[in-house]
């Protein structure tokens, strides 16, 4: 789980382009030691020793089957787990999220209180995608993540989450279109809402950083 400290602008993604990618993620490998495809179709056996370094080709075989198998450990990783929305609202506090102001839809920043219980220690958070209540349109994943008390509350910083299966809660802030009321939850393909939850006006909202702790 991986909080990310860069700031990044909000693009709307049309269609369900991410999801259909995590499905195909998802579905590509069979098993974690399976050789892609392209080293069958290309005929490039990958070495059976370490004798001699990789040719570019065999890396690139290599890099491909590493990347297959972390897919397919991420898209199981919430295993028999489940989550559960505690809540939803138009967020006004700090993030390093910011929408697109020229973006064809206009957006507003919303975020997401929920509880993950049961997952395994794959799992991503940042996998986790927001998708439009109504039309299933998806606005894509990668949403500032902050961990919280399983109470609801800001957890300190030198604390984090209980590792998995143990519960965690997260604040998870997107960039979402401002006319659309509610939204789907998805992870991998998977959907993690039975039917779209409404977004309300205010909640709990991060403090900004202090000038000192920006300058570290």
């Amino acid at each position: 789980m991986i909080l990310h400290s860069r700031l990044i602008s909000f693009l709307p993604v049309f269609g369900l382009l991410f999801l259909a990618t995590a499905c195909e993620k998802a579905d590509e490998s069979n098993g974690l030691n399976v050789v892609p495809e392209s080293s069958v179709s290309s005929n490039v056996p990958l070495p059976q020793s370490g004798t001699r370094p990789l040719t570019a080709e065999e890396q690139k075989v290599a890099v491909d089957q590493l990347m297959k198998a972390r897919a397919k450990q991420q898209a199981e990783g919430l295993g028999s787990g489940g989550v559960n929305v505690n809540g939803a609202w138009n967020y006004e506090g700090y993030s390093f999220l910011s929408p697109d102001p020229n973006a064809a839809i206009e957006a507003r920043l919303v975020a997401v209180d929920l509880t993950v219980t049961g997952h395994t220690g794959h799992f991503d958070i940042d996998d986790i995608e927001i998708v439009d209540g109504a039309n299933l349109m998806s606005y894509g994943s990668d949403p500032h993540a902050t961990p919280l008390t399983l109470d609801g509350k800001m957890m300190p910083e030198d604390q984090w989450p209980d590792a998995p299966p143990k519960a965690n809660r997260w604040l998870l802030i997107y960039a979402y279109p401002k006319q659309s009321p509610a939204f789907h939850l998805y992870y991998w393909g998977k959907a993690l809402t039975d039917k779209p939850f409404a977004i309300e006006n205010s909640g709990l909202a991060l403090p900004y950083p202090s000038a000192k702790s920006l300058e570290k």
